[in-house]
């Protein structure tokens, strides 16, 4: 009975077979991992997150109406005073809409936090009642005169009445109902975390697997196939020089095994020319050979195959010593010019670098921002290290002055663009207070700074602006655009107020002047400024551009948003659109809520 005849495709497809099933175990890991991972990821995102940030909008609201109910009752001031109209805006308005965003969000909330929330929204429900008992009795200047009315008042702020007691059963529970969420919260990226870790254990043993079963299967592949191969490769180059070896080649019961049958047939025939073909194919040439007669047809060859073979040794070691010279010159020459291009992007980088941490310092800071406007925000994402884009903001004369700009091009010419630009607009203001004022100003020095004159024809570098000064005293905003529009949303309308059609710096100062807007604005009106890096990103299902009809559609979705939370919105719904897409320009959005 003959051996068991396993084939060189059995073989190998074992040991392949071996480690697929290694892959699809470490593949079966990584997905229930990812499947965990996101599930805690959806609850972040979808229930802790929102949740929390609609309850810390209602604290914020309800921590204004007890402030402004408490000023109401103990300070007499007109019926025309703002922050009455702020107070009876956020009872009717405000709060409402913050429980209605929180009983929203709390649907897939445990029965605990539910009882907190049930308490949260009678307790609010009483302050509001409270307050408007308030607003009632004190509607008017006058009606501070009527000291039963005040001490009526007056009652209901005392210590363990209804505003202090209701006051704090809100804050027991919203502290209670955050700290919660928080925890939640932690829990969910405590145990995505410890899914990672065990699934990188899992992986590093997987991988440790891989490698001793690779070297095991590598070492029997190596005694089975490759070891065979390499000696029957041998035989055959032996023969292809008329070197003849008679011993044999250990091969297994496979197609190896009938092929070094093959190759022993064949040697056996040249047994008489064996040593002179062993000497030859070691490279001896001087050693004399006399063939066996003179019909040794192989002899004669093996003769002329000496001669051959010597004088192409000397050949090529000639050629390899030309090569080696010259791939040594080529190598150093290499080398040099790498060393040049290292040092050149070297400096390169450097001077990028300090170009950022220029524009950042001229940028104004989020302190000063949110000192000009609290209920702000800045979305603001360079294509590279430096940006084309800057946004602005100055007080002056009792006015809140803002800005933003697209200038020509992005990374370092726009980038110096656009600190040419910061520096004229902090000249100009402190002459112009009035947005036209101050953009033909800007155009008058950008023509004698920025611009360059070649044979009567300007260089397109310029700048697109849209600029605003908002007087508190008068709440009137007056705008002026060149090239890039205002948008006010109010009441949930968007009104779109429009620019000039032509660039900072396009033409020559004097041959036109950009128009003023004025604008009376109320409480609760959101003024967004942007450049078109944002409307102009590719993405989406079919790589087009966003365009200005979905971010204004995207603009009234979001209004209504804390401004911070505007922002992280913004920045979510781009990221989701340009999906694995290059982004093409500088983005700068700028929301301002009055």
């Amino acid at each position: 009975m003959g051996r068991i005849r396993f084939s060189i495709a059995n073989k190998l497809g074992l040991g392949f077979g071996l480690f697929m099933a290694v892959v699809g175990v470490a593949f079966l890991l990584t997905n229930n991992t990812m499947k965990e991972s996101r599930v805690s990821n959806d609850r972040i995102n979808l229930v802790y997150s929102p949740s929390l940030h609609s309850l810390e909008a209602l604290d914020r609201s309800m921590s204004r109406v007890i402030n402004l109910t408490t000023q109401w009752a103990y300070v007499q001031r007109s019926t025309e005073w703002p922050e009455r109209k702020e107070l009876v805006g956020l009872a009717a308005r405000t709060v409402p809409q913050n429980l209605l965003n929180v009983r929203r969000c709390a649907e897939d909330w445990s029965p605990e936090d539910l009882d907190h929330l049930r308490e949260i929204e009678a307790a609010t429900g009483n302050i509001l009642n409270v307050s408007e008992a308030v607003r009632a009795l004190l509607p008017d200047h006058q009606s501070y005169n009527s000291p039963d009315t005040t001490m009526l008042v007056e009652f209901y702020f005392l210590e363990g009445e209804t505003m202090s007691m209701n006051q704090a059963r809100l804050y027991e529970n919203m502290t209670a109902l955050l700290d919660g969420l928080r925890g939640n919260i932690d829990v969910e990226i405590t145990q995505m975390n410890a899914a990672f870790d065990r699934l990188r254990n899992w992986l590093v043993n997987i991988a440790l697997f891989v490698l001793v079963g690779g070297l095991l299967i590598g070492f029997f592949t190596a005694r089975s196939i490759v070891r065979p191969v390499n000696s029957l490769r041998r035989k055959v180059l032996s023969l292809g020089q008329g070197i003849y070896s008679v011993h044999p080649v250990k091969a297994g019961n496979d197609e190896i095994g009938d092929m070094a049958d093959a190759v022993a047939k064949v040697i056996s025939s040249f047994e008489r020319t064996k040593e002179f073909s062993i000497q030859l194919g070691a490279g001896n040439f001087a050693l004399p050979f006399t063939p066996l007669s003179e019909h040794d047809e192989l002899g004669k060859a093996l003769l002329q195959m000496r001669q051959d073979l010597a004088s192409y040794r000397n050949e090529m070691e000639t050629k390899v010593a030309e090569q080696t010279q010259e791939i040594r010159l080529q190598k150093e020459e290499v080398e040099q010019q790498r060393e040049k291009v290292t040092a050149l992007y070297n400096d390169l980088q450097d001077s990028i670098r300090y170009a950022q941490r220029l524009q950042q310092s001229v940028l104004p800071s989020d302190e000063y921002i949110h000192e000009l406007f609290p209920d702000s925000f800045v979305f603001y994402r360079p294509k590279a290290t430096v940006s084309g884009d800057f946004y602005w903001f100055r007080q002056q004369a009792g006015k809140k002055i803002f800005a933003a700009a697209d200038c020509t091009g992005h990374g370092v010419p726009g980038a110096f663009m656009s600190l040419v630009g910061h520096n004229v607009l902090n000249q100009v203001t402190k002459v112009f207070t009035r947005p036209e004022q101050i953009l033909n100003g800007l155009n008058r020095v950008a023509a004698e700074v920025i611009k360059k004159q070649t044979d009567g024809d300007y260089s397109r570098d310029g700048m697109d602006v849209a600029m605003c000064v908002l007087d508190p005293d008068t709440m009137t905003l007056e705008f002026s655009g060149a090239h890039n529009p205002m948008y006010l949303i109010r009441d949930g309308a968007l009104e779109v107020y429009d620019s000039d059609p032509f660039s900072i710096g396009s033409f020559e100062y004097g041959e036109r002047e950009f128009r003023g807007h004025a604008v009376s604005l109320q409480p609760g009106d959101c003024i967004y400024l942007f450049s078109d890096g944002y409307s102009d990103q590719f993405g989406g299902p079919r790589g087009k551009k966003f365009l200005r009809k979905q971010f204004k559609e995207t603009l009234l979705r979001i209004h209504r948003l804390p401004m911070a939370e505007q922002k992280w919105r913004l920045a979510e719904i781009l990221d989701r659109w340009q999906g694995e897409l290059d982004q093409v320009d500088d983005i700068l959005v700028m929301g301002v809520r009055i």
